[in-house]
C-alpha cells in the first residue's frame, strides 16, 4: 500500500508522519485490498484538519475527512471513520459474492452429471481498461490471472502472471 502525506499550510513533522503511517498501515486489517491512500494535513486557523482519500480495487475510493482542535484527533477520528467504512465495504462485496452463488442449487442426490463440473465461478472487470491497468489490477487483486475487456479492441482480453515474473497477456484473434 502506497502512503501520501501532504501539509496544506503547515510542515507535518516526523513524529507526525510516523503516526499517520502507523495508523493507516493499521487500516490493512480491515481491508487488505488497499491500492494507496492519499493523507492531506491542513491547518485552518484553530482547526485541524485530516483529510483521508483511500484508493481500493476497481476504482473504489472512500474519503474521510475530520478536524478538531488537536491533529493527532483529528488524524485518530478518521481513521476510525475509515475504518468502518472499509468493513461496511468489505462487507457489500461478501454478500455479493454469497448472493451470486446463493441463486444456484445443484441437486446431487436426484441426478448425477458424469464428468467434470464447475466449481468456482468468478465475474471479469465489465469496465474497459489497457493492459496496463489490468497487470496493475491483477497485482492489487493478487490472483494469477484476469479476465478483463480491453478499451482498444472493445474485446475480452486476459492477462496472466507468468512464472518469471512477467506478465502474458491472451488476446482473441481479428
Amino acid at each position: 500500500m502506497k502512503i501520501k502525506i501532504a501539509g496544506r499550510h503547515t510542515d507535518a513533522s516526523p513524529a507526525l508522519r510516523d503516526y499517520v503511517i502507523e495508523k493507516t498501515e493499521a487500516l490493512e486489517r480491515f481491508f487488505d485490498r488497499i491500492v494507496s491512500v492519499d493523507v492531506v494535513l491542513s491547518v485552518e486557523k484553530e482547526r485541524q484538519i485530516a483529510d483521508f482519500h483511500a484508493h481500493l480495487i476497481n476504482r473504489k475510493q472512500i474519503d474521510a475527512r475530520e478536524e478538531s482542535t488537536d491533529m493527532y484527533a483529528s488524524i485518530d477520528k478518521a481513521i476510525d471513520r475509515l475504518k468502518r467504512q472499509l468493513v461496511k465495504f468489505k462487507d457489500q462485496l461478501l454478500d455479493v459474492k454469497g448472493r451470486s452463488t446463493a441463486g444456484i442449487q445443484i441437486d446431487g442426490a436426484e441426478e448425477e452429471i458424469p464428468g467434470k463440473r464447475i466449481v468456482r465461478s468468478e465475474a471479469y472487470f465489465q469496465k474497459p481498461m489497457t493492459a496496463e491497468e489490468a497487470s496493475l489490477q491483477l497485482d492489487a487483486i493478487d490472483k494469477e490471472f484476469l479476465v478483463f475487456v480491453d478499451v482498444e479492441t472493445d474485446q475480452v482480453a486476459i492477462i496472466y502472471r507468468r512464472r518469471d515474473g512477467n506478465f502474458g497477456l491472451i488476446e482473441p484473434r481479428r
